[in-house]
Order: structure tokens, then sequence, then C-alpha cells
């Protein structure tokens, strides 16, 4: 188990952060996950709520200007193109909507047992390993993950690449990984990967948590 913070406990759970970057296809793991029947907590989705909430998006148009809203919700697409072209933005956005997403996931976390995955892009990032027993990271080449984020969102490889180097180096993240699923071949592939994880996984549940 990783060091926690204080005032933070676990119930009697076992937590796989999944984890990766842009473009190298953490969504088709979760979604599968889900399939399959397991709990995957999505920071993402959690963070698309905080930027629906009023409150916040009266902070976040207090900070970018209101040019950011459109019929008073946050612009996803505006935001996004001024938080990946400017990283002092990027770091206002986060020190917003962090916190919260945080807050949410830990109290999800403190009333679930048994196995859950926690899908955070930005765990590396946000120092967030202390909210996981164990880290799988999805990984896809550079070359990979330009080519996906361009047909993806119909952008040139110049913003792409901004996107991408938003984020730590995913070569970075493989080395930290204590799973690791290949994203560059074929769906079937990839599922294998995940079935060998999680009969890993539950072997290790069984030696911790035995009937």
């Amino acid at each position: 188990m990783r060091a926690v913070p204080d005032g933070f406990e676990m119930k009697k759970n076992y937590v796989i952060g999944i984890t990766g970057s842009i473009g190298t296809g953490k969504s088709t793991v979760s979604k599968y996950l889900q399939n399959k029947g397991y709990r995957v907590l999505d920071a993402d989705v959690i963070a698309k709520g905080e930027l629906e909430d009023p409150e916040v998006a009266a902070e976040i148009a207090a900070v970018f200007g209101p040019e950011i809203l459109t019929d008073g919700q946050v612009d996803r697409k505006k935001l996004g193109g001024l938080i990946f072209r400017d990283s002092e933005k990027r770091k206002k956005l986060n020190a917003l909507i962090h916190p919260r997403v945080i807050k949410t996931i830990e109290e999800e976390l403190e009333s679930t047992e048994g196995l859950v995955f926690v899908d955070i892009p930005l765990l590396y990032e946000a120092g967030l390993e202390y909210l996981c027993d164990k880290i799988l990271v999805v990984y896809a080449s550079r070359r990979t993950q330009i080519a996906r984020l361009t047909e993806r969102d119909g952008i040139g490889e110049e913003y792409a690449l901004l996107k991408i180097e938003a984020q730590m180096d995913i070569e970075e993240k493989k080395k930290l990984a204590d799973f690791l699923v290949d994203n560059e071949g074929s769906p079937a592939e990839t599922f294998a990967q995940i079935e060998n994880i999680l009969r890993r996984v539950n072997d290790e549940i069984r030696r911790l948590f035995p009937k």
C-alpha cells in the first residue's frame, strides 16, 4: 500500500489507478472493465460535472473572462484552446478543478469495498499515487497518439502535439507502471492484456482478503 496522507483512510478495498496520456486509449480500457461489471471512477467525468456547476462556471469566468462562457456554461472547446497553449492558465484551471475532483474520488473510495478502478489521466502529474494500490498505464507511441488525435478531434499535428506535451511523457509513465497495457495493436490484443492483468489482480486480492 502506498503512503496515505493524514485524514484519508480506505476501507477494505483494492484500488487500481488507470492512467496514460491523451490518445493512448484509456477510455477503451475503462469501457472494457465497465462492460465486465467492474466499478470505474472516471476523473474526466467528475471534472465535466464540476464544469457544469454554476458556481464553478462563475469562478472560471472570473479567472479567464466572461467570454469563456456560452449561454452561461463553460465552453469546453474555448477553454481547451486556452489551456493547451498556455501552461500558466492550465495551472490556474487545475487549481480550481482538481481539489473538487480529488475530494469526490476520495469520498467514493472511502465508501467502496472490493476491487475498484480509478481512471485519472493526470494521476502522476497531480501526485495521486497515494489513492492506488497499483497503477495501470495504457501505452501508445507518440506517433500513434498524434495520428489518433488528428483523426478523433479533427485537429492539426501542431495542436495535437501541444495537447500531448501538456502531460507527462508517456515513456516516463511507462517506466512507473505496475501494470502496462500496450494499446498499439488490435482491440483483441488489448483485451487479452487486460484479462491477464485481471487474473493477476484477483489472485492478489484473494491473498490479501481471504474469506
